[in-house]
């Protein structure tokens, strides 16, 4: 099947597949520029949208989401449990709240949870055309320079059992941390080359994406698999076998 992907900013991205749009982590206003706002509501007109919030940090949930996609055809939200409790007086109405390491059905779209090692959850999830995703949100190997040695372990430990979980789901399309912060890269290298996905998307880079152009060399994986977009806006089709 074709699906087409949008970069709008940093973790947020649009995942177009049949009649679904599916989108991922709308930041808050803060970290919306005029040009990010006007790419996400043109890639979500018209469509019928699924919007994931992996965890409530600003960068990654934005309260105002109904409001954003106020132009799509019809909205369902999955969102993660520590966003209600972040946000108690915000109305989610017939949004579907998950909590870590279950599982879900939302209208044929079946959906699994990782605990993330940061806060809120990772998704897995294949819709009803057979397409399996991952999406990290802002599980990642966050081995800091600063972190002592237990911490260390912990965490790649931590980060070891996930990709193993994600490798044996076998997702089609894969969005994981590339931040460059880190020697690891956050473990996106790791992840692409355990997993092997037919589209690796790097996430995570805060709108600085100019030095991903070569980020497949780093991830050791070939190009035609890595969604290289440089701004907000940026898209590619590709033809995923089922």
């Amino acid at each position: 099947m074709q699906v087409r992907l949008v970069h709008i900013f940093h973790n947020c991205f649009v995942l177009e597949a049949g009649d679904t749009s599916y989108v991922f982590d709308i930041p808050a206003e803060r970290f919306r520029s005029k040009k990010v706002l006007a790419a996400l509501q043109e890639a979500v007109a018209g469509r019928n949208v699924v919007v994931f919030f992996s965890h409530s940090h600003t960068d990654h949930f934005a309260p105002d989401y109904r409001e954003v996609c106020s132009a799509a055809n019809s909205l369902q939200a999955v969102i993660s449990d520590d966003i209600e409790e972040m946000h108690p007086d915000l109305d989610f109405g017939n949004a579907l709240i998950v909590e870590p390491d279950e599982k879900y059905e939302l209208n044929g779209l079946s959906i699994e949870t990782l605990m993330s090692n940061d806060l809120g959850v990772a998704f897995l999830f294949r819709t009803v055309e057979g397409l399996k995703v991952y999406n990290g949100g802002d599980l990642a190997c966050w081995d800091w320079e600063t972190a002592s040695q237990p911490e260390l372990d912990f965490t790649r430990s931590f980060f070891r059992e996930a990709v193993a979980r994600v490798k044996g789901y076998g997702p089609h399309v894969v969005f994981s941390n590339v931040d460059r912060r880190l020697e690891s890269l956050a473990g996106g290298p790791q992840l692409a080359q355990a997993v092997n996905p037919q589209v690796f998307v790097p996430t995570h880079v805060f709108g600085r994406a100019q030095w991903l152009k070569v980020i497949h060399e780093t991830l050791g994986i070939v190009e035609e698999n890595c969604f290289t977009y440089r701004r907000t806006g940026d898209s590619e089709n590709y033809d995923i076998l089922i």
